[in-house]
């Protein structure tokens, strides 16, 4: 991929942009600050994966997603590109050659040309896995966030949360700005290490900004330099309020860049912003919870969640997840919650066997059965809940992307 920036004459240097890695929240993250700065009047980009229904989800202006003509046009100009190069480095149908690009890198080259061709005054980019190694880590952004750390993809990132989040520090750049919410000291050690040895500098949630919960969706800010009272987001989950924070948190930064943002600005995106698929309600009568968590960490916050605000409901659980996953620490958490759990699998080579998911179940609760159509696993919780009840459709971004087309046509933002 560097090679073909290199061919094109790295237009990527261009773009102003917003970089955001973690192992949970930065879609969310990105999708609060994507909003916040449209309401301010900017331009923005927003490049984030997987898609849960469609490819063209992963890059939008303004909201919009990438028309099916724009990739066309653009993979042709990526092609034909590819192939002068490959003629030039005498590399033609090498499968080796510095030319030839991942389905990620191949993604991300189209969303930065994207971006560039419709001259947007801001791109949000959402770090694909780990940081480092990360095709988007080519971007020298104007400032950097970290959201969290916990174990995930531990093949290609470390087995341990140091190992992980020196891959994830990767993004940190030479005298930049980053932004976390991490919380345990031993991985916090190890960003501030890399921001003191790259001259950057590093503002912790909690300690540099905080936020304080009221009632649902509403909480206080106290800011690097500014405050704000009652601010409110339409977003299940107590987390949400972090995720919130950091974006707020980069509007502060961005604010002293020379960016005008105002208040309303500020407020209005927090409310108006949207993120499918992560504690969302598509029905009522019975409640129709869906939420892509998809690691421990996130599966814990879920569960956390259901027993706090939905502890009065009779619980339905359907659940897919991918074989790569830490499969039965996952189930341990959440699967004892159901009255009744309906194991499924979603349409990609990824996901782990829905019969293996209720075999290691069975020790943890034994009302469980398989629905392989993830879709038809849904109707099939639709028939057996109660119109007070609660059905939460869980385990992978994949599952839920498959379960929301019994609602929406499409994803909006």
């Amino acid at each position: 991929m560097v090679r073909m920036l290199k061919a094109f004459g790295n237009p990527h240097q261009n773009l102003k942009a917003i970089h955001i890695a973690g192992t949970n929240g930065k879609g969310s993250v990105a999708a609060f600050a994507a909003k916040i700065f449209q309401k301010a009047g900017y331009r923005v980009g927003l490049y984030t994966s997987p898609h849960l229904s469609d490819f063209s989800e992963r890059i939008r202006i303004q909201g919009e997603p990438i028309s099916y003509d724009e990739v066309i046009n653009l993979t042709r100009l990526i092609r034909t590109k590819q192939y002068e190069v490959e003629k030039e480095d005498g590399t033609k149908g090498d499968p080796t050659s510095v030319t030839c690009m991942t389905f990620f890198e191949f993604t991300t080259l189209l969303a930065f040309f994207y971006f560039l061709k419709r001259k947007v005054d801001l791109a949000v980019v959402e770090v694909g896995m780990g940081g480092r190694l990360d095709a988007t880590n080519v971007l020298n952004p104007l400032v950097s966030v970290i959201t969290n750390i916990s174990k995930e993809h531990q093949q290609y990132l470390g087995k341990t949360l140091v190992e992980i989040a020196g891959e994830k520090a990767g993004i940190i750049k030479k005298n930049g700005v980053l932004l976390t919410a991490i919380t345990q000291p031993q991985i916090f050690a190890k960003i501030r290490s890399q921001c003191q040895q790259m001259g950057s500098i590093v503002y912790r949630l909690g300690k540099h900004f905080s936020v304080q919960g009221k009632n649902g969706g509403t909480f206080d800010y106290q800011g690097l330099f500014t405050s704000y009272k009652k601010l409110e987001i339409n977003a299940l989950g107590k987390y949400q309020t972090h995720n919130a924070a950091l974006a707020i948190g980069v509007t502060e930064i961005l604010k002293n860049q020379g960016y005008q943002l105002t208040e309303n600005a500020i407020r209005e995106g927090l409310l108006k912003m949207k993120w499918p698929g992560r504690m969302e309600i598509v029905n009522q009568n019975p409640k129709i919870l869906l939420d892509g968590a998809h690691n421990l960490a996130a599966i814990e916050k879920l569960t956390r969640e259901l027993k706090k605000t939905f502890s009065n409901r009779k619980l339905f659980l359907v659940m897919g997840i991918m074989k790569d996953k830490s499969i039965k620490p996952i189930l341990k958490r959440i699967v004892a919650l159901g009255h009744h759990i309906i194991f499924t699998q979603p349409k990609t080579d990824r996901a782990a066997s829905p019969f293996f998911l209720l075999k290691a179940s069975r020790f943890l609760n034994d009302r469980g059965e398989v629905v392989e159509d993830v879709k038809q696993a849904v109707q099939k919780a639709l028939s057996l809940a109660n119109k007070d009840d609660l059905i939460c459709v869980t385990g992978s971004l994949y599952t839920i992307g498959e379960a929301r087309e019994l609602f929406f046509s499409k994803v909006e933002i």
